[in-house]
């Protein structure tokens, strides 16, 4: 199955007002918890190539120019 953007923008949209169901088109999903929905989207969007996977990791460095 190919992902589209807008089951993206509705699992968010589901996730952000804290429901476990989700409507795409012509189909209705209900997810087991709001983890399981958290693993998916990030699962949609690694597979669309949308992250890295990856953490960044940014270590500032200080000097004191003496």
């Amino acid at each position: 199955m190919a992902f589209t953007q807008s089951q993206i923008d509705a699992l968010e949209k589901a996730i952000a007002e804290g429901t476990t169901r989700v409507k795409y088109q012509d189909r209705e999903v209900t997810y087991r918890s709001l983890e399981e929905m958290m693993q998916i989207l990030n699962m949609i969007k690694k597979s669309l190539g949308l992250t890295s996977g990856q953490i960044k990791v940014i270590k500032p460095e200080f000097d004191k120019g003496l």
